[in-house]
């Protein structure tokens, strides 16, 4: 029997009936495991003999792939233990898979049959079921393979399914108990650091630090997440973190499972059922517990949480002292319990750790003994007992600044005209000064909006970042308005109108910069007519409606030169050859006019000739337009990256056919040719080089003609490079011939001269009727490339 194994490099495992499984059988040749793989992945059907040669040769197979792919095929099947497993139909190959024989199968088998013990608490399956999963895993899933295997998101969804199992396991060894807790800590520890933002291995971590007797690291912990959240996201922990912080700093063990099936796996912070001795009334529990009535219980009202000092009157002698409620009366929508007796033994000690301990560093001028300690700023203002300053975040726009001045004072109009101002939307490749246009016209109407001006940059194009996604933009924005993290809701939906609620009566400028997508803006567009909008984007973001455009194009030469004296320092620069070169060979693009204006500056010695000296090789011209945080090449690539990364499969020929750009340099380039060098057809090219116009890599000058910026042409000629295009060159040639051909057939007609036809009759291979059509060149492209 053989069974097939995904959970890491692909491998076949033999065994025998009814025998113990034998070792694996690693698949030897790289190809022999990513032809393997592919057909694994679509088990049962028909795989497409093309599919198959793209996988194993990146989308440029060789003359000969058909022939290789049979070898490869036959190799295979001589692996299997059934060489019938592997048929050949007319369009491909069919991998023949019984029940139980590939891992992932049985793997997602223990997966369902765990979350099911795990929504029904029982705890000693749940701890069966995932050590069964586990044991499956060898590696991250289909390691080792090109990506043009695919399977991005079946090994992403299996790798979620792991974590999901080692959540599960440790809540229900946190509900069993046992010595086994000391041994959850180090692999929770290395767990929490492995991914430092789930919040749930840190609850999970709080909680065995707890009851295994090591409260400060606990609290500790608790103190490192909340930093690290409200850090970079701007968000608090979620509610489980926060009801294990409430556990840990009462001292209050709880011995049950997850008080909800649908919780996530969060333990509850008291036994269900059971009450605290130290509290009447009722169970100690934290939000969304039956003790505690009027729902759920905001973070911001735990002392310390909250940024301030620990009540004065909180030492544990004290006889008059209540238990510190977790929120107001108000908030709880009910009456604060009675105060804890005095003389119980059980009454919880609150706290006597410093601010900083119980959620966060404590700001410079936060003394818990300053009487005019001023209060955090996320605080409304009645609480700060004075008006709020309005936000002001607009960076300093850049100097100095060039050119521009029709499309300024057209945005300056736009956003100054009486009425409802539109959102301005501004448009342009990297580097062709978006945000400078942006920030610079932000500045000259920002008295007009008294109430603030909000600037946040969404990282659609930034270098080793991740896009913002809207929720994250949403909570970032509500948080510059004042509004206090708890009360920011979880749901997108939801903060979007609270966000549309606080801007309806103000005037306030927001500034979007670096959107990825209209998708990415549209919820933190305000409803009212008094604020106004300036989003910047590599795309003209046409899906939004009720925008008005600017797209903007390199500099004039004047301009450019302008520029480049003005940012070097460099006087004498006017007007020379030198300087005229510099910006013809930067495509007149303001940041890499910027880069050498940088390095001039630097080096006094470096002359503008012997800079465009450097400039005149194509091949090594991105190399010298980098200088510390700036780079043109880092700028493309951004664009390029996602696009060759992603999983749609127009983003992958987009970046396909921009690989075929950079093979042959063109005037311009149309669909026919590049179809022919990528090799995926005209209608997938067509579509590809929308995207490409899309995210600003090319222009399309006439409908179908195609041109990409001089430096975008070496960016795509550098990585046709890097993947080695074969002989794109014949290619060209000889589709060009063809269509010369066809041309040629079309305008002479059928008819020929005697002298053209030889004595013996027409020659060998002539054809009755004229040339025969180029391939892939349809009637309508005979004069286009």
């Amino acid at each position: 029997m053989m069974r097939f194994g995904l959970l890491g490099p692909p491998v076949l495992f033999r065994e025998d009936q009814g025998g113990p499984r034998s070792d694996a059988m690693p698949v030897a040749s790289a190809k022999s495991r990513a032809l393997l793989a592919t057909l694994l992945l679509d088990a049962g059907r028909v795989v497409p003999a093309e599919a198959l040669e793209d996988a194993l040769w990146g989308g440029a197979p060789p003359v000969s792939a058909r022939a290789s792919l049979h070898n490869h095929i036959a190799r295979l099947r001589r692996l299997l233990d059934d060489p019938g497993r592997l048929r050949t139909v007319p369009s491909g190959y069919v991998l023949r898979l019984d029940a139980g024989e590939l891992d992932v199968h049985v793997f997602d088998g223990h997966v369902t049959a765990a979350r099911a013990a795990h929504t029904g608490q029982a705890w000693e399956q749940v701890v069966r079921e995932c050590a069964a999963a586990l044991g499956l895993w060898r590696g991250a899933p289909l390691a080792g393979l090109p990506p043009e295997v695919g399977g991005y998101a079946f090994a992403q969804r299996l790798c979620e399914a792991r974590l999901l199992l080692l959540e599960w396991r440790h809540d229900a060894e946190l509900a069993l108990g046992g010595p086994r807790l000391h041994e959850l800590v180090p692999e929770l520890a290395a767990l929490t650091a492995e991914y430092p933002l789930r919040e749930v291995y840190h609850r999970q971590l709080m909680l065995a630090l707890h009851r295994t007797g090591r409260q400060a690291e606990a609290l500790a912990v608790h103190r490192d997440l909340r930093t690290r959240l409200v850090g970079r996201l701007g968000i608090e922990p979620g509610a489980g973190v926060r009801e294990a912080h409430v556990e840990v700093l009462r001292g209050a063990v709880g011995d049950g499972g997850p008080a909800e099936p649908g919780d996530s796996g969060r333990v509850p912070m008291c036994p269900v059922g059971g009450t605290s001795p130290g509290v009447q009334g009722g169970p100690v529990c934290h939000a969304g517990s039956p003790g505690v009535q009027g729902g759920p219980v905001p973070h911001a009202g735990s002392p310390g949480e909250s940024g301030g000092p620990v009540p004065p009157s909180a030492s544990p002698n004290d006889p008059g002292r209540p238990v510190p409620p977790l929120a107001s009366p108000g908030d709880l929508g009910g009456p604060v319990p009675p105060p804890a007796s005095p003389n119980d033994p059980g009454r919880p000690v609150p706290p006597l750790a410093s601010p900083g301990d119980l959620g966060g560093p404590v700001p410079p001028s936060a003394s818990p003994n300053d009487p005019g300690r001023p209060v955090p700023p996320l605080a409304s203002p009645g609480d700060l007992g004075g008006p709020v300053p309005p936000p002001a975040q607009l960076p300093p726009a850049p100097t100095p600044f060039v050119g521009r001045s029709a499309v300024r004072d057209s945005l300056h109009r736009a956003l100054t005209a009486p009425g409802p101002h539109p959102v301005a939307v501004i448009s342009g490749m990297a580097g062709v000064g978006k945000s400078a246009l942006a920030l610079q016209v932000a500045h000259q109407v920002a008295e007009r909006f008294p109430d603030g001006q909000l600037h946040l940059d969404l990282h659609g194009a930034t270098s080793g970042m991740t896009p913002l996604t809207p929720a994250q933009a949403l909570t970032a924005l509500l948080r510059d308005l004042g509004t206090e993290p708890c009360r920011i809701p979880e749901q997108p939906d939801a903060a979007a109108a609270l966000l549309r609620s606080l801007l309806a009566s103000t005037r306030t400028l927001l500034v979007l910069d670096d959107a990825a997508s209209a998708g990415q803006v549209r919820p933190l567009l305000p409803g009212g007519g008094g604020c106004a909008v300036i989003v910047t984007s590599r795309s003209p973001l046409t899906a939004l409606d009720g925008v008005v455009r600017f797209p903007l194009a390199p500099l004039s030469d004047e301009e450019g030169a302008e520029l480049l004296r003005c940012a070097s320092g460099r006087d004498g620069l006017d007007g020379t050859d030198a300087a005229r070169l510099l910006v013809e060979l930067t495509g007149r693009l303001p940041l890499a006019l910027r880069v050498l204006a940088a390095r001039l500056a630097a080096r006094r010695a470096l002359t503008p000739e012997m800079l465009a000296g450097q400039l005149a090789t194509a091949e090594r011209r991105l190399c010298h337009l980098e200088y510390d945080d700036l780079s043109v090449r880092r700028s493309l690539a951004v664009a390029y990256d996602a696009l060759a990364a992603s999983e749609r499969e127009a983003d992958r020929d987009a970046a396909r056919t921009l690989r075929g750009i950079g093979t042959l340099d063109l005037p311009t380039y149309g669909v026919p040719l590049l179809a022919r060098l990528t090799g995926i057809g005209e209608p997938r090219t067509e579509a590809a080089l929308d995207r490409l116009v899309d995210v600003a890599l090319l222009e399309e000058m006439t409908y179908g003609r195609y041109v990409p910026h001089v430096l975008v042409r070496d960016f795509a000629r550098d990585r046709a490079g890097e993947r080695g295009a074969a002989d794109t060159a014949g290619t060209a040639l000889r589709w060009y011939a063809a269509v010369a051909e066809q041309i040629l057939a079309a305008t002479v007609g059928p008819a020929r001269d005697r002298d053209d036809i030889p004595l013996g009759g027409p020659r060998a291979g002539s054809r009755r009727h004229g040339a025969a059509r180029a391939p892939g060149v349809p009637d309508g492209h005979l004069a286009s490339a």
